[in-house]
C-alpha cells in the first residue's frame, strides 16, 4: 500500500481496509449547505445526503498506482488524487468513520 495524505491523518486501520479495493479514501458526511451557483447566483440547494469530504488519507496498491500513472501520462493537467482515479478509470472506496 502506498499512502498519500495531505492532512496529517494516519493511515486507516487494517480492519477498515476493504478486501480487493484498489484505491481507498477516509472520508467523512458533508454537513454544510452546499449551493450550486451559476452565472453569480444560486441557482439551487444541493442535497448533501450523497455527498462526503474525501480528506484521507488515501491508500493505493501500488500496481493500481503504477497503471494509473501509466494510463494517464505526464503530459496531462491532472492536480488532485481523485482527477487521477477519474482519468485513469479507476474506482475509489470511501471509508467513512463512525
Amino acid at each position: 500500500m502506498i499512502y498519500s495524505d495531505t492532512r496529517g491523518n494516519d493511515p486507516p486501520p487494517k480492519g477498515e481496509r476493504r478486501v480487493g479495493a484498489k484505491v481507498t479514501v477516509v472520508a467523512v458526511p458533508v454537513t454544510d449547505t452546499c449551493k450550486e451557483v451559476v452565472d453569480g447566483l444560486v441557482r439551487r440547494t444541493i442535497p448533501r445526503d450523497t455527498l462526503v469530504d474525501a480528506r484521507g488519507p488515501w491508500a493505493f496498491q501500488r500496481q493500481a498506482l503504477i497503471q494509473a500513472l501509466d494510463r494517464v501520462g505526464t503530459g496531462s493537467d491532472i492536480s488532485n488524487l481523485i482527477e487521477l482515479c477519474r482519468a485513469a478509470g479507476l474506482r475509489v472506496r470511501v471509508l467513512i468513520p463512525e
